[in-house]
C-alpha cells in the first residue's frame, strides 16, 4: 500500500498530465486551421484538404470559433468549409451577411477554403 503523501503525489500528477493534454488539444485545434487561399470550387476545395492530410473546417458551433480568428487578416471575405446540407455547399462569411456568418452558395463558386 502507497503512504497518504505518496498517492497525494500520483494524484497531483495525474491531474496535472490531465489538463496538459487538454491544453495541448485546445492548442492544436486553434493552431491547426489552414486557409487555402486559391480559390476553387467546393469539391475541389475539399479534395486540396485531403491532399494536404486535413479535413475541411466543420460549420462552426460559435461566433467565437477560432476560425474566426485564422481567417480575419485573410484577403477573401467568404470560404468553402464543410457541407451542412445537401443541395448547395456551406460557406463562411468573415463579416456577418445579415447576422450570419454561416451560408450557403452554389458549388461552382470559386472561393478560398478551410481545412484543419
Amino acid at each position: 500500500m502507497y503512504s497518504p503523501s505518496r498517492l497525494a503525489s500520483y494524484l497531483s500528477a495525474l491531474l496535472l498530465l490531465a489538463h496538459a493534454q487538454e491544453t495541448f488539444a485546445q492548442t492544436r485545434t486553434t493552431s491547426g486551421i489552414v486557409v487555402v487561399p486559391t480559390p476553387l470550387d467546393w469539391d475541389a476545395a475539399y479534395a486540396r484538404c485531403r491532399e494536404l492530410g486535413r479535413g475541411m473546417y466543420p460549420v462552426p458551433a460559435t461566433p467565437t470559433d477560432p476560425v474566426f480568428a485564422s481567417i480575419k487578416d485573410q484577403p477573401g471575405d467568404i470560404f468553402w468549409i464543410s457541407r451542412r446540407r445537401g443541395g448547395s455547399c456551406t460557406c463562411l462569411f468573415k463579416e456577418p451577411n445579415g447576422g450570419d456568418l454561416v451560408g450557403e452558395l452554389p458549388c461552382g463558386d470559386l472561393l478560398p477554403a478551410v481545412c484543419y
